[in-house]
């Protein structure tokens, strides 16, 4: 997939202390899913849902037709497999459906031995299976990306090829600009027959991809500094998807999608290994914060646990923001800022990936104290992109009195949109188009508060 995560606004994360190395025997898997379950594991695999507009990159930034959903129609656990099922059918004002999941938050790792077994659907003219990993720091191209299987490239439709031919690639950012390099093989039989083994070795020196042990794609990756590689020397995270037409198919229009559909992509099992001495894993659910009142910009005593500025985290001032002397709620510290009239302001707390699943169907509660008149934001980052709260004058404030006291603000998880509480990446944000008069806010003891 050629681009696929782009931020309105400034996002840059590390992993951290939340990575571990985790050398291992060659032979033995560190990490595995064989889909022998009835449901899709959760705590493994989350979704991207929509057609990539809600986070301003419409048709997931490669002109796909499909309406991504998390429904047992478009993925589900069966027969010991995973299956990704694309469908022709007019939902949410898309021609079709199908889905693609993802490990973000919750498995990411550097280096080792991937294998995975996977019967691709016939692409035919339109079907565009992939299995691919991401990088879990950036912003995409900065994050680097790792193409390990796609099939149904236009170049291979225009020469019949359509079902034997398969790629891999490698996206990353070289000068300031997006740069690629990828590989194509011409298997001796129609890919969807039979299950594949596809397997990328990954270690400092090269990613290597094969499908059934012959090799299709290298990369060298040694050259870090020479070649601008360092987004391959980070965590990834994993992906599978069952695209409809894009422009790695060439068709941008449903009428043009002659493949058979239903498509169904099947994943049997998926191996990690790992014993390079740099490996990393990082298992999100082993990392999950306990439930309570957990202190993200808080001096209170008895919380759950609180982030550490400086060390695990960082507030970031995006625009026009300038601080200013005040006194806080609590503690020592408090942020206190005032933005001029007519430029837009923002800004956000960085962390590292947090489990915060133990707060879902909680509050994000904070102390604010302003006089503006303004509309502004308030919002989390998850694995889902950015999700935003709207206070406008006259309309819902969530205990916000907008005249210059301090008042506690409660808003419920449940009125952000698409939220993943698994994998948060930025806590807390505020945002604002240019105000019509100066803005000050004052915000002080932010914290998320489990049911």
């Amino acid at each position: 997939m050629e681009c696929i995560r782009a931020f309105a606004l400034p996002f840059a994360a590390c992993l951290g202390a939340a990575l571990s190395a985790a050398p291992a025997h060659a032979q033995t898997p560190v990490w595995e899913q064989t889909f022998d379950g009835s449901s899709i594991d959760g705590t493994v695999w989350t979704f991207d849902v929509g057609t990539g507009c809600q986070i301003g990159i419409c048709g997931w930034g490669n002109s796909e037709l499909q309406y991504y959903t998390s429904r047992p129609e478009n993925a589900r656990v069966e027969n010991g497999n995973l299956v990704i099922e694309a469908r022709r059918e007019n939902f949410e004002g898309s021609p079709f459906t199908s889905a693609r999941l993802k490990t973000e938050g919750r498995v990411h790792f550097k280096y080792g031995t991937l294998e995975a077994r996977i019967r691709t659907p016939e692409v035919g003219n339109g079907l565009w299976p992939a299995y691919w990993m991401l990088g879990a720091i950036g912003v995409w191209p900065d994050r680097g990306e790792i193409d390990i299987m796609e099939i149904g490239h236009v170049d291979g439709i225009a020469a019949g090829m359509a079902n034997r031919r398969v790629g891999g690639a490698v996206h990353w950012n070289y000068g300031g600009g997006h740069a690629s390099h990828g590989d194509f093989m011409d298997f001796p039989a129609d890919l969807h027959d039979d299950y594949r083994i596809y397997r990328m070795t990954w270690d400092p020196q090269f990613i290597r991809v094969s499908i059934d042990g012959q090799q299709y794609f290298e990369m060298a990756i040694s050259d870090i500094e020479g070649a601008s590689l360092h987004e391959f020397h980070q965590p990834h995270f994993l992906l599978l998807n069952l695209a409809v037409g894009g422009t790695y198919t060439g068709i941008s229009d449903a009428g043009g999608i002659t493949a058979p559909l239903p498509g169904r992509m099947l994943v049997d099992w998926i191996r990690l290994y790992q014993d390079h001495p740099d490996s990393e894993l990082h298992i999100g659910g082993d990392s999950a914060v306990p439930a309570g009142r957990f202190g993200v910009y808080s001096e209170q005593a008895g919380l759950a646990g609180a982030l550490d500025f400086g060390r695990d985290a960082d507030l970031f001032v995006w625009n026009n923001l300038a601080p200013i002397a005040a006194a806080p709620f609590e503690g020592n510290e408090t942020m206190a800022f005032r933005a001029r009239a007519g430029e837009w302001f923002g800004l956000g707390i960085l962390t590292d990936y947090r489990n915060m699943s133990a707060y879902a169907g909680g509050t994000l509660k904070f102390h604010m104290r302003t006089t503006t008149a303004s509309t502004f934001k308030i919002g989390i980052n998850t694995s889902f992109g950015d999700s935003w709260v709207d206070f406008v004058a006259g309309g819902r404030n969530y205990g916000l009195v907008r005249d210059g006291q301090w008042h506690e603000v409660a808003i419920p998880f449940s009125a952000f949109y698409d939220l993943d509480l698994h994998a948060v990446k930025q806590m807390f944000m505020v945002v604002a188009d240019p105000p019509a008069q100066d803005v000050e806010l004052f915000i002080d003891n932010i914290l998320y508060q489990s049911p």
